[in-house]
């Protein structure tokens, strides 16, 4: 009897392809892939362990399906970043576990269900090249992974012991991937990695993320591609000059800065060109919005740091920002920082810039109103005697930076772009009402 699975993906972006490259590997292995992990045989949970509150949801996730398997019998399997954050710890947490791999050993999952391997805790790494993977979504949009691992040594982080060293895919693999994903009908291809820009140092010898985005960009079911990840010592000219070349490469980067202040930066280890990085991309793409991420109450911060931060925000470089509290980790060299920031403290910094990114963000689309731009519509649905459109600009990316919303007179399908103009925005969302003529069009934006 066909036995059925389901994965549970948490975490980054990054998780969600490996678990579709999970999903793929399972189909191929016999097995029949459902969403419900209470209607499952097999119940396989894809773990981050970043931060604690990744490591609290994964654990609480994996209790979750412990409570399914009591109820009827299914096997409960761990994969990715907690087991090999735990190592062997993670028996002694969750005895009732059926078995666990690491990061870098994903591609026996098949065989450590069918009891052909045994539980390991593997080299770290993940899964790098895919073979037959399968979309969890039905959304116009997908992930391509473009490099496994990091080889910078961030204090507060422990991706390189988590996922290893920096390891560019290949051109051609990435490229035979994301053919695949535009036949699959994906409108909006976004590139991931720990680190984007360093792409192809390692296999290439030079910076190589140019020429694979030209490549891509004339793939022309693709009428977004956006780059999400970028490490901001490695945003070099070539990358720059390709954004500006094809029209398909949206105006848009996510790079986290995670500070202004070069003292913090340098106690955080991190690249102390961040705010001339900004400066830099900001001048050869002047339209281009930036999305970052940032940690308030990093051990040593001061009042006279965050003010420099924040009024480096209130100029306006930045689109969007995700704020984070530092929270300590015991195998992370900033665990031995001293000058602690009390936790309470940390919040009410992140409040701060949070606010002040705010205004930000409402000023810049108060001076956008009846602006005319395309967004990628994602839901449409009946409400009263219109329809609500959902969907994104340009320089929303998925589920991070919100949603533009609409109501129309007539349905709109999902997935096809539409001219509209923007009327303002409530809170990160964008209001906006359609311009005739109203219909599908190609993806001029700039």
């Amino acid at each position: 009897m066909t036995q059925s699975a389901a994965i549970v993906s948490l975490g980054c972006p990054k998780n969600t392809v490996e678990s579709e490259n999970m999903l793929g590997v399972l189909k191929n292995g016999g097995f029949n892939i459902v969403n419900d992990i209470s209607a499952a045989d097999i119940i396989i949970i894809h773990t981050c362990s970043f931060i604690k509150a990744a490591r609290d949801e994964s654990e609480r996730c994996i209790k979750k399906a412990l409570a399914v398997k009591n109820k009827r019998n299914s096997k409960v399997f761990v994969t990715g970043c907690l087991p090999q954050f735990l190592k062997d710890e993670i028996l002694k947490l969750f005895p009732k576990v059926d078995g666990y791999l690491g990061t870098g050993g994903l591609n026996n999952i098949s065989d450590l269900i069918s009891n052909k391997t045994e539980s390991a805790i593997c080299e770290a790494g993940g899964l790098n090249e895919y073979k037959t993977r399968i979309l969890s979504s039905p959304l116009p949009y997908a992930y391509l992974k473009i490099a496994e691992g990091c080889d910078h040594r961030c204090s507060f982080c422990i991706i390189p012991e988590l996922r290893g060293k920096y390891k560019s895919r290949n051109i051609v693999s990435i490229v035979e991937e994301a053919r695949a994903l535009a036949q699959a009908g994906v409108k909006e291809l976004i590139i991931i990695a720990q680190d984007t820009t360093s792409f192809g140092v390692d296999v290439y010898g030079s910076f190589a993320l140019g020429k694979l985005l030209s490549k891509l960009a004339e793939i022309k079911e693709f009428k977004w591609l956006r780059l999400m990840y970028a490490y901001p010592s490695s945003v070099n000219e070539e990358l720059l000059e390709v954004m500006k070349e094809y029209q398909n490469i949206c105006s848009y980067i996510d790079m986290p800065v995670q500070h202004i202040s070069k003292k913090v930066l340098s106690a955080m280890k991190r690249p102390l060109n961040a705010a001339f990085a900004v400066k830099k991309i900001k001048s050869k793409i002047p339209d281009i919005v930036l999305r970052t991420s940032l940690i308030t109450g990093f051990p040593g911060e001061t009042d006279k740091d965050v003010k420099e931060l924040i009024n480096f925000i209130k100029d306006g470089w930045f689109g969007y920002a995700g704020v984070f509290e530092y929270c300590d980790n015991e195998k992370a060299s900033s665990y031995k920082l001293k000058n602690k920031v009390m936790p309470e403290i940390a919040k009410e910094r992140k409040i701060l810039i949070e606010n002040a990114q705010y205004e930000v963000f409402k000023s810049q689309i108060s001076k956008m109103k009846n602006a005319q731009t395309q967004i990628l519509a994602e839901n449409c649905i009946k409400d009263g005697d219109f329809y609500k459109i959902t969907g994104r600009t340009y320089f929303q990316s998925p589920e991070i930076d919100g949603n533009t919303i609409l109501k129309s007179a007539n349905p709109l399908k999902t997935g096809e772009f539409y001219n509209v103009k923007i009327k303002g925005n409530r809170g990160y969302n964008i209001t906006a009402q359609q311009y005739a003529p109203f219909k599908a069009v190609r993806s001029e934006y700039r």
